[in-house]
């Protein structure tokens, strides 16, 4: 008997002897078992995927935010269970708390904890800065210097772990690798005796803060469907928001109450907690990553005996991206939301104090008005999912701006300005969910899987040029034209951006095309995963036989 190569593992399939012969029977049964379903559901992957694509009349071969050589409607039932169901690896058992460690919400929470630590170590720092700055003998320029270290710190940052991300199949070790660097910052930061060392560590909370935010937005897009995508990022948006403009207020409580290290206490105590929740995470789609790699060889050669058609990897490049009208929209108002919120932060203070003479207690309870709406972000990435980003993002910033003009006016009551930040909370909290759900559509239609993080990284360095500038150009203009003029330029700035957005953002039939094509991925990553069984089974059956065979 002469053994037979069965996916480079020898196998003696001779039936000459009736006890090889039932052994080759019993090991092959799985095999059968799986090819027959494969081969049953092989024609109606195929017509689905013939069916599933997506009609779009505004096709332009030079720009990314076209579909190219696309022909029908969508037909998908997104109710209906998929065509390639996992297979169950017989003998593998599920770690402790899998269901848990794997779940949406879990992951939903994790990411905003990270990304509520992130902006809370750097906002509830500032309110006591002038104080070591004092110590060190310092100025106020010392102090702008630290301001904008942190945002150097995220711009050289971002694009760094965007590229070294996508070529990993794993967030979670990266974001781990970010957030005790973050840690280990906040305590250089809390024990510095030397101006240079707070310069050191401010630089690296900026470097930390570009991992979290660019790997924890990737992580959810791993982690989430196209038409989830909007409700998700609004949820752990809310922990960006309540660090960005709960950090002064609660470094200044924190301060008054406990001593000069109680913040930096408040925001080590959180970076554990957050890598305590990454280490526990399972990211399932990286194993699957890891796996897809793995056969890759494997299922390029199935496919193509299937009659499947097989691309080429698709890589696209930081330039494609950005000079894409639908990215350049999103970045847009992600500056926008940036700009508007840091440009109120170092002037609303001095106007409060000017003009009502309230304390330092008393400002940071006015600056609560701008995160209770943030409540809303969930809201706004649910229209968004169904209606697209495009009407959504352009009403808000309108409203925004409206808002803006109103705070400019003068002789306000307190209670009228109250109103008036919780409109600007609401307003910013609704443009800003939608845009990380644009972001995913335009890497899913450029064809390259492996350019989430890359893409998350131009969103992060927008975010922190627009908190750069924000600053800067609102202290020169208080300065030298007073508060009702930073407001008006604001809301000039907001008003101007509206056409762009009302041109270039994408709407509901966008949307629905968006979905169709990440259902498409869906289907094909589970043709994969189930070929993979298949091959696993063949493997495993191939070993068994030749071990009976050899006996």
């Amino acid at each position: 008997m002469q053994p037979v190569a069965l996916n480079d593992k020898a196998v003696n399939l001779s039936a000459s002897d009736p006890c090889d012969a039932d052994r080759a029977n019993n090991s092959t049964l799985s095999i059968q078992q799986i090819t027959s379903h494969y081969d049953q559901d092989k024609t109606k992957h195929e017509k689905t995927v013939d069916t599933a694509i997506v009609r779009n009349d505004d096709a332009d071969a030079g720009t990314l935010n076209s579909f190219e050589k696309r022909s029908s409607n969508t037909q998908i039932d997104r109710h209906t269970k998929s065509q390639f169901p996992t297979v169950p690896v017989p003998g593998v058992k599920k770690p402790f708390m899998y269901n848990l460690r794997t779940s949406k919400n879990f992951i939903t929470l994790t990411i905003l904890l990270a990304l509520f630590t992130d902006m809370v170590t750097y906002g509830i720092i500032i309110p006591i800065m002038p104080t070591i700055i004092a110590d060190m003998n310092g100025d106020s320029t010392m102090t702008g210097v630290l301001v904008a270290v942190y945002a150097a710190g995220i711009m050289s940052a971002s694009p760094i772990f965007g590229i070294l991300s996508d070529k990993m199949a794993s967030r979670r070790l990266p974001m781990m690798i970010g957030l005790s660097g973050l840690l280990i910052a906040t305590i250089i930061f809390m024990l510095a005796k030397a101006y240079w060392l707070l310069v050191i560590a401010r630089f690296f909370q900026g470097v930390s803060g570009g991992a979290v935010w660019t790997l924890g937005l990737a992580l959810m897009t791993d982690s989430f469907p196209a038409n989830e995508m909007g409700v998700q990022m609004g949820k752990s948006l809310i922990g960006h928001t309540l660090g960005l403009l709960g950090g002064p207020p609660i470094g200044g409580l924190l301060h008054d109450a406990f001593g000069a290290r109680a913040p930096f206490y408040f925001c080590i105590a959180f970076a554990t907690l957050v890598i305590f929740c990454l280490a526990i995470l399972i990211e399932v789609r990286a194993d699957e990553v890891l796996e897809i790699r793995r056969y890759e060889v494997e299922l390029r050669e199935r496919a193509i005996a299937n009659g499947i058609p097989v691309e080429e990897p698709k890589q696209t490049s930081l330039w494609e991206l950005i000079t894409t009208k639908r990215l350049i929209a999103a970045v847009a108002v992600t500056t926008l939301e940036a700009f508007d919120l840091s440009s109120l932060e170092p002037t609303l203070p001095y106007y409060l104090r000017e003009r009502f003479a309230m304390s330092e207690g008393q400002i940071g309870l006015v600056f609560i008005a701008f995160t209770c709406p943030t409540i809303v972000s969930p809201l706004a990435g649910w229209i968004s999912d169904r209606y697209g980003a495009r009407y959504l993002c352009s009403i808000a910033v309108t409203v925004c701006g409206c808002f803006m003009l109103i705070l400019s006016i003068e002789n306000k009551p307190l209670w009228a300005i109250v109103l008036t930040l919780i409109g600007i909370g609401l307003s910013t909290s609704s443009f800003i969910a939608p845009v990380l759900g644009e972001i995913s559509a335009v890497v899913r239609r450029t064809g390259d899987k492996a350019a989430y993080a890359r893409a998350f990284a131009i969103f992060n360095i927008a975010f922190s040029f627009g908190m750069l500038i924000g600053p800067i150009l609102a202290g020169y203009i208080y300065n030298k034209h007073g508060f009702k003029w930073n407001c008006i330029t604001a809301a000039c700035i907001l008003f101007s951006s509206v056409p762009m957005l009302l041109l270039w953002m994408g709407d509901r039939r966008a949307k629905m095309e968006d979905v169709a094509m990440y259902e498409l991925e869906e289907e094909e990553r589970k043709r994969m995963l189930h070929e993979i069984n298949i091959i696993k089974a063949e493997r495993k059956a191939a070993e068994e036989l030749n071990a009976n065979t050899l006996v």
